[in-house]
């Protein structure tokens, strides 16, 4: 099975479209996207290496300042949501300065082995990738707003 890294990032452009979302393909061959309520994504693609794995990436959409700068607390925060939410994950990245910053990511098997992911496949869970991302993201912010009230 071959797919060139062009056929494979238009197959997540359209599907994204059918969700109402428009986006573009980087020169990476990742798909680039933004939505209204959180922010912009983009999808990471290997065509020629694993095709049918597909990481949904929301970089950097928060910072330590969100524990008061307790990179502990915040660990703790991130596990519970990893522990308990569906699909997403979050995860701690350090920049240069050493300051964390949050990210979240949907990482799945789209199609089986050597194999592109189906047009349907693709509009089928979309949505739903979207919507486990904005859980993890409400659930960190809302777990977090109870630790600081306690």
């Amino acid at each position: 099975m071959s797919i060139s890294a062009n056929d494979l990032a238009n197959l997540y452009v359209n599907a994204l479209a059918e969700i109402g979302l428009t986006s573009k393909i980087d020169d990476d061959k990742d798909v680039t996207f933004q939505t209204p309520d959180l922010g912009r994504f983009y999808i990471s693609l290997q065509a020629e290496s694993d095709p049918e794995f597909m990481r949904m990436i929301f970089p950097n959409f928060m910072d330590q300042r969100l524990t008061g700068g307790d990179i502990s607390k915040l660990l703790k925060l991130i596990n519970d949501v990893n522990r308990s939410n569906k699909a997403v994950k979050l995860y701690v990245g350090f920049d240069k300065d050493g300051d964390a910053n949050v990210s979240a990511v949907i990482e799945c098997f789209v199609a089986g082995p050597d194999e592109p992911p189906s047009s349907a496949h693709l509009n089928a869970i979309m949505k739903r990738c979207l919507s486990a991302m904005g859980a993890g993201i409400q659930k960190l912010l809302k777990t977090a707003k109870e630790e600081d009230s306690v």
